[in-house]
């Protein structure tokens, strides 16, 4: 299997909406049409009011990282391109899904699963600053721009440049999906 093979499967993986199916089967309503209108664990806890889907929703949306890493590292051994690859496509697969008309969440949990397994430093560096960041804001929007922005200037202390290139491309892609967060909060909303 080539690198063109992994990147089409792995966007296939990142493209199963778990928000829209678990939303759709509790309030038989489309998740983008409710709420922030993203398709994501915490829309879709906002809109069921039940903490069980969110986490379903939010492990499901990590696992599908977990999975096309997996891949890659099957088919490709340690080799870091591949996984790249595969964490590259299956969070375009979340954040741009085939089956949703190209809609879909943001990117986090997808992008943290896939990075736990080959690049462990990203995901928790970006844990320990979200904390941080929600525990001095509270506010759970605020805290994922922040971490992700702040992500790229922590991890060349901990990983080579490459890893460090990538961490700009995977936040690039997280906050490009939250520019309408972003705008509503520079506008005061």
């Amino acid at each position: 299997m080539n690198l063109i093979a992994l990147a089409a499967i792995s966007y296939l993986i990142g493209s199963v909406p778990f928000a829209y199916i678990f939303v759709r089967l509790k309030l038989r309503q489309d998740v983008r049409q409710l709420g922030s209108g993203n398709v994501g664990a915490m829309n879709s806890f906002e809109v069921t009011g039940s903490k069980l889907i969110g986490i379903l929703v939010g492990l499901g949306d990590a696992l599908k990282g977990v999975m096309a890493v997996m891949i890659a590292q099957q088919l490709f051994g340690d080799a870091l391109l591949p996984k790249m690859v595969a964490t590259l496509l299956v969070m375009l697969g979340h954040n741009y899904s085939v089956w949703l008309k190209f809609k879909g969440g943001r990117g986090l949990a997808t992008a943290a699963g896939a990075t736990l397994l080959f690049v462990p430093s990203v995901p928790l560096l970006w844990g320990a600053l979200w904390v941080m960041t929600w525990l001095y804001s509270r506010k759970i929007h605020f805290a994922n721009i922040w971490a992700t922005a702040m992500l790229v200037v922590a991890v060349p202390i901990f990983e080579p440049a490459d890893v460090f290139y990538f961490a700009i491309f995977l936040c690039g892609l997280i906050l490009l999906r939250h520019k309408d967060v972003m705008r509503s909060a520079f506008q005061g909303r």
